[in-house]
């Protein structure tokens, strides 16, 4: 499975901000895209309680995302021999809306099994800047972190 060059490019400010160890810059990076998400539920189970496919690596979970419908397609058929009987559902979201409900042990993966797939660590997807809102790596009280 390969990448566009457009979606690399757009991919590349986050690499560097995670190269940097910049929370603020990954927050508003992630903020300001659009993530495909990939929802596995049994056939025989309930519709309505559709969550995000979430990959177990050796450190922490990570919720998988995608940049666009396409390569979350070809990434469902790739595994199809691994997830039969399930009905797998794609469903596109905000930047915001996919931080919202993250808990802060999981880490973000981005395009898996591409040539530009990155992982964001629980760290910095999570600061400890005890931001609500959109992060701007200050701490509460003002300081950096």
């Amino acid at each position: 499975m390969t990448i566009s060059d457009n979606e690399g490019n757009r991919l590349d400010g986050l690499i560097q901000a995670i190269n940097n160890d910049d929370h603020a810059a990954v927050d508003q990076w992630i903020r300001s895209e659009r993530f495909t998400l990939v929802a596995l539920a049994s056939e025989d189970g309930d519709e309505d309680a559709l969550s995000a496919l979430v990959v177990e690596t050796e450190e922490f979970p990570a919720v998988v995302a995608f940049m666009d419908t396409d390569a979350a397609q070809l990434f469902v058929d790739s595994i199809a021999d691994q997830i039969e009987g399930e009905s797998v559902d794609l469903f596109e979201v905000d930047g915001e809306a996919l931080l919202r409900p993250m808990s802060e042990e999981f880490g973000l993966l981005i395009n898996p099994e591409s040539e530009e797939a990155v992982m964001v660590e629980p760290g910095l997807l999570h600061s400890d800047c005890g931001c609500e809102g959109e992060c701007d790596g200050t701490q509460e009280d003002g300081t950096e972190e």
